[in-house]
């Protein structure tokens, strides 16, 4: 029989997933924006993949009772690329179209993280 290696599941897999992916969330974030945001909410990060980082972050943020911080903190920076967004697309009408795709996916990137910061009401 062969033995199988499972990974545990983190909680936040479905944000996680969602934020790995641009073609879902409109958005790329670094390495070095998932340093820095973990860095704002006391949360040590150190270089590893973007997957890795994106999961330590939310998983340790939530242990130490950081999450609604690094929430906000990508929040904020999801805002700052949806106002490049549209910056871009005054400059460069051409490209109008697929920048107004990506803020709207961006804009859908926050509904995602509000529906995080509520919580699951069925858990606990």
């Amino acid at each position: 029989m062969k033995k199988r290696h499972f990974e545990e599941r983190s909680q936040f897999m479905s944000l996680e997933n969602h934020f790995l992916n641009t073609f879902f969330s409109g958005l790329y974030l670094s390495a070095a924006d998932l340093i820095a945001i973990g860095k704002a909410n006391g949360v040590e990060l150190h270089m590893h993949s973007r997957e890795m980082l994106i999961k330590d972050l939310l998983n340790e943020s939530n242990n130490k009772g950081t999450l609604q911080g690094v929430i906000g903190s990508l929040n904020a920076l999801i805002d700052e690329r949806i106002n490049v967004c549209h910056r871009l697309s005054l400059e460069y009408p051409s490209a109008r179209g697929a920048l107004a795709k990506l803020a709207q996916k961006a804009t859908g990137s926050k509904a995602l993280l509000a529906r995080e910061a509520r919580g699951n009401p069925y858990e606990h």
